[in-house]
């Protein structure tokens, strides 16, 4: 396995286990907020304005950033996490409307802000287990999920979509997987083909604890949790000789980080017009993804 990054942040992988070549768009952190205006909560409204404002008006945004993808011909585009700010009705089926309409696939997962009503995210407010369950099952019905956290083939490459869980404990936020979870995921892992494992958030390396420092983000906090689950699940990607690379978002920062035997690989935030282009084949990468064939070196004779 290896693979080839691009100046933009597009990747190239190469497996000659790949059966067909595989396209894919990975879109995180959108942050849609409820849409239309008219719609916000009134105890919320400030909030919402305010977040709204910071995510340069995601909504509004959102209809390009599909046309730009569109234009990259994707097989899907695997929405990461946070694609919502809050959960909110009819900004969920809005984007699996507007993907439709341009004919676009979406498989999506779970971040630490979809699963969230208002009155969690702007007031705030302790997300309770039973309300975060509840907004699950809706949006599995708006985004067609299978559940929680899943798994799927295209090209014979598995894609692993998994559900971390985010809440503060002793101070610090961190994500959480239980072991039902971590039991499931190792199972997928066992697949003999290229994996992608996406995780909303991040595992805590080196290089990402760096640029969590610079931006005060604390060194540490807002990662994977170091718990017996968290390690056991890294570990159980570290060391699969599968695994092509894992996606992850949260943080709003681009970064290609070392994990074990792979590669952690972050994308920007799509509220900031950030998303990466990747492709899965069995062949070489092309000097470019975005021209085909290479640049044409005249024969000059020389006497």
């Amino acid at each position: 396995m290896k693979f080839k990054l691009y100046v933009d942040g597009s990747l190239y992988f190469t497996d000659p286990r790949v059966t067909e070549t595989v396209a894919f768009a990975q879109v995180t952190d959108l942050h849609l907020t409820p849409d239309p205006p008219d719609l916000w909560p009134a105890e919320c409204r400030h909030g919402i304005a305010w977040w709204d404002a910071e995510f340069k008006h995601p909504s509004r945004r959102l209809p390009g950033l599909l046309d730009e993808i569109r234009n990259r011909n994707v097989d899907f585009i695997l929405f990461g996490g946070d694609v919502l700010d809050t959960y909110h009705p009819e900004s969920a089926a809005r984007v699996p409307r507007l993907c439709r309409e341009r004919g676009l696939t979406g498989v999506y997962q779970f971040g630490n802000h979809d699963c969230e009503p208002p009155h969690v995210r702007y007031m705030p407010t302790p997300l309770d287990r039973e309300v975060r369950d509840d907004t699950v099952a809706r949006l599995c019905e708006h985004w067609d999920m299978p559940g929680r956290y899943y798994a799927f083939e295209r090209g014979g490459v598995r894609f692993v979509l998994l559900d971390c869980v985010y809440f503060k404990r002793d101070g610090v936020y961190a994500g959480y997987f239980d072991d039902v979870q971590v039991a499931w995921c190792e199972d997928q892992l066992r697949h003999d083909g290229p994996i992608i494992v996406c995780h909303h958030v991040p595992f805590d390396c080196p290089t990402v604890d760096y640029r969590l420092r610079l931006i005060g983000g604390g060194g540490g906090s807002g990662c994977i949790a170091a718990d017996e689950n968290g390690q056991r699940l890294r570990q159980a990607i570290e060391t699969c000789p599968n695994v092509l690379g894992t996606f992850t978002g949260h943080t709003h920062l681009r970064s290609e980080d070392p994990l074990g035997n792979t590669w952690q690989l972050m994308t920007g935030a799509a509220a900031d017009g950030c998303w990466r282009y990747v492709r899965i084949a069995a062949t070489d990468p092309p000097t470019s993804l975005q021209l085909d064939g290479s640049p044409a070196i005249p024969q000059v004779d020389r006497e």
